[in-house]
């Protein structure tokens, strides 16, 4: 009876193990590009509005190997999306050398130097078009800035483009004290600053099929 019992649990194994694999074909994933991508970020001041640039967004998009083929979406949603992008800090950029220092103390970019989103959540928002292109979805997961964690949901956009990659876009409305930052106030050239609380934030992420 042991040896029998030995024997079933390793035939269970063997089967998970294949099942697992088989899941892992059937799943693609498409790798942040270095070109292409772009995240702003534009605020207000008592002074003037302000915007600040990034051109580099890494992380990954993983879904099932449909995703490549079924412009319809109907097959490739199981199994469920998986994301995780990552912003450097220290690449957002205002152009002006001063501000851009005191948005990494306010942001605590030694400490913290990515701005992280983990998806938890993916659904079709509308009809998906003929042609595949744009798809609109309604999007959870959690936003980490400044080592504080929050959920996080955005309606995103996705358009194929014609070399097979990807572009997700959105704009997210978010305030610096819900991520424990406090707006910055720095007094610049004998002038008291105020900066708002509100922020906007766009991105385009460019991802590309990862190939073996």
């Amino acid at each position: 009876m042991k040896l029998n019992s030995h024997n079933w649990t390793l035939n269970l194994a063997a089967a998970l193990a294949l099942v697992w694999a088989a899941q892992g074909a059937d799943t693609v994933r498409y790798t942040a590009q270095p070109q292409g991508s772009k995240v702003t970020m534009d605020g207000t001041s008592t002074i003037h509005d302000w915007t600040v640039e990034g051109k580099i967004i890494g992380g990954f998009f993983e879904a099932a190997a449909a995703w490549e083929t079924d412009k319809s979406l109907k097959t490739a949603m199981t199994p469920p999306p998986k994301a995780e992008v990552t912003i450097p800090i220290r690449t957002l950029k205002s152009g002006k050398e001063r501000m851009d220092e005191i948005m990494q103390e306010a942001m605590k970019a030694k400490e913290n130097p990515l701005i992280r989103f983990k998806l938890a959540e993916m659904k079709i928002k509308g009809d998906v078009p003929a042609s595949g292109t744009p798809v609109k979805f309604d999007t959870k997961g959690e936003l980490t800035v400044s080592g504080v964690t929050k959920p996080c949901d955005m309606e995103v956009t996705m358009d194929r483009l014609e070399d097979g990659k990807l572009k997700f876009s959105a704009t997210k409305e978010l305030k610096m004290t819900d991520f424990g930052i406090a707006p910055p106030n720095p007094n610049i050239g004998g002038v008291g600053i105020k900066t708002g609380d509100e922020i906007i934030i766009k991105f385009e992420w460019v991802v590309a099929a990862k190939k073996s």
